[in-house]
């Protein structure tokens, strides 16, 4: 099956995409024309504002109704359109890839619920919806380093390039577990160089690093999509009796007898977490989501992600 198949089982969501775009927060200031109103003034059909004649300027956007009714003469402006920058960030950390297990000789199998290909499935939403709004993307896939990067790509001709891409991360990589999200942030290039809109796709399980990160984001221009993407079973865990709990990053485990105390610690302790995530978030004007892997992946982007980052047209 090639990387359209697996990441879209049904041909038919593509063209649900292509009726959504990316939402930007306020104007956009791109690089080259596309269809995103910028900060700039240009030649777009969208009027902007009056500002009074100087001689040299282009007669044929006079305002003669204005002129015959005060007697000033009064140029039209209209606003520039440009692309928007889009980069999408996927975590591709060991806590990320829990439940995927390849058999001997086989493929591997991927479940339902796997968070990896939950956020491959969501970015390539992202991604497809952007290109076909002729807006840019760029993909960089993180750990405890910056993995790989896509470079930036424009138009619906690079989809299958960068599907191909973004499929072969599912695979098993050996990786350095790290409980801070800002280690890979930390090498130069991180973060990108001009401004537009990051998705952030990861299950937030980070003892550290969060708010750092997303200040360097902010301070690189960039307008911040999260999407927390957790599990059924960590989401509502069905545990009873004595565990051993290992962690996939560092390989740390632990005894826990799990009751209806310790059942209730948990959820109280999640329900602090994402909301500091959702907090860090809001203080910086950044959008926030929370992607439960059970929930269908286009149900989220119809019913999630069009409240965050996207929009119909």
């Amino acid at each position: 099956m090639n990387a359209t198949g697996w990441l879209f089982s049904d041909p038919s969501q593509l063209h649900l995409l292509e009726r959504m775009t990316i939402a930007a927060k306020g104007r956009v200031r791109g690089t080259m024309q596309g269809k995103r109103r910028s900060r700039l003034l240009g030649s777009s059909l969208e009027f902007a504002d009056y500002r009074p004649y100087a001689p040299g300027d282009d007669i044929r956007r006079l305002d003669w109704n204005v002129y015959g009714r005060t007697g000033k003469a009064f140029i039209r402006q209209f606003w520039d359109e440009q692309e928007m920058n889009v980069r999408l960030c996927i975590d591709c950390s060991q806590s990320m890839r829990f439940g995927y297990a390849p058999p001997d000789g086989g493929e591997g199998i991927i479940p339902s619920t796997n968070k990896l290909a939950y956020a491959l499935r969501l970015a390539a939403c992202v991604a497809y919806a952007a290109l076909a709004g002729e807006d840019r993307v760029s993909v960089l896939a993180f750990a405890d380093r910056i993995v790989s990067e896509f470079p930036p790509a424009r138009g619906k001709g690079a989809v299958l390039r960068l599907f191909n891409y973004m499929e072969k991360f599912i695979e098993p990589t050996v990786l350095q577990g790290t409980d801070d999200i800002g280690l890979p942030f930390s090498a130069p290039g991180a973060y990108p160089r001009t401004p537009g809109q990051t998705w952030l796709f990861t299950d937030g399980l980070y003892a550290q690093g969060l708010e750092r990160v997303l200040n360097g984001f902010a301070a690189s221009g960039q307008h911040v999509v999260l999407i927390q993407i957790l599990g059924p079973e960590e989401l509502a865990p069905d545990l009873s009796g004595e565990r051993k709990l290992i962690d996939t990053e560092t390989g740390a485990a632990i005894e826990v007898a799990f009751g209806r105390d310790v059942m209730r610690a948990y959820q109280s302790a999640l329900r602090d977490h994402t909301g500091m995530i959702r907090k860090l978030c809001a203080e910086r004007g950044f959008d926030y989501a929370l992607a439960d892997t059970s929930v269908p992946v286009m149900d989220t982007a119809g019913r999630c992600l069009l409240g965050e980052g996207m929009r119909n047209n």
